[in-house]
C-alpha cells in the first residue's frame, strides 16, 4: 500500500450524506479509509481501512480535554491529543517521543498539522461553506505522517467536535 506522501492526487475528505457522520478519504476515485464518528454520547470515532490495523479515538470523560488513540479491541492507548487552554492548537503525542502539533485557523476554514519545529506537513481546506468535501494537501513528505495516517482523521474528528461546541 502506498503512504499518503506518494499519492500525486489531491485528497478529499467527503461527507457520504447530509445527514450521515461517516467520511472517506479518497485519492481521485481510490478510497483509502472510512472514518465514522459514534454519535452515542459522543465519545470518539472509528478508523477503517487507512492501515492493515482498526484506530478506534475516544474520550475518558466529557470534561477531559485529552482525547486517546488505540486500536480496536486493545485497551491501552499508544497515541494521545491534547489541546491548549485556548483551544487554538493541541499536541499530538506519538509513539517512540514523537510530536505533531494541529493548529486551527479562523473559523475553522484551514486546518494544519504541523511536526515540533512548526513546519507545516498536512494542510485541511473546507472545499465551500455548505460543501460537504474537505481538501487535504501534503505540502511537506514526513515519515511522522506516512507512518501514522491516522493523524488526518484524527483532525477531522476535531473538527467535528468543535463545530458541535459552537451550536
Amino acid at each position: 500500500m502506498k503512504t499518503l506522501s506518494e499519492y500525486s492526487r489531491p485528497l478529499k475528505l467527503v461527507k457520504k450524506s447530509l445527514f450521515s457522520f461517516e467520511y472517506d478519504l479518497f485519492a481521485g476515485e481510490e478510497v483509502l479509509g472510512t472514518f465514522n464518528y459514534r454519535l452515542l454520547f459522543r465519545k470518539g470515532g472509528d478508523v477503517k481501512g487507512l492501515e492493515k490495523r482498526n484506530i478506534e479515538f475516544y474520550k475518558d470523560y466529557f470534561w477531559s480535554r485529552e482525547i486517546k488513540v488505540r486500536e480496536e479491541g486493545k485497551d491501552l492507548p499508544f497515541a494521545n491529543y491534547i489541546r491548549d487552554f485556548i483551544n487554538r492548537t493541541g499536541n499530538v503525542s506519538l509513539p517512540n517521543g514523537n510530536k505533531l502539533v494541529i493548529h486551527f485557523g479562523f473559523f475553522d476554514v484551514a486546518t494544519e498539522i504541523r511536526d515540533d519545529k512548526d513546519k507545516a506537513l498536512v494542510l485541511l481546506k473546507r472545499a465551500g461553506l455548505f460543501s460537504r468535501t474537505i481538501n487535504v494537501t501534503i505540502k511537506e513528505k514526513s515519515a511522522l505522517v506516512d507512518e501514522n495516517p491516522w493523524i488526518i482523521f484524527l483532525t477531522l474528528f476535531l473538527l467535528i467536535k468543535r463545530r458541535q461546541r459552537r451550536r
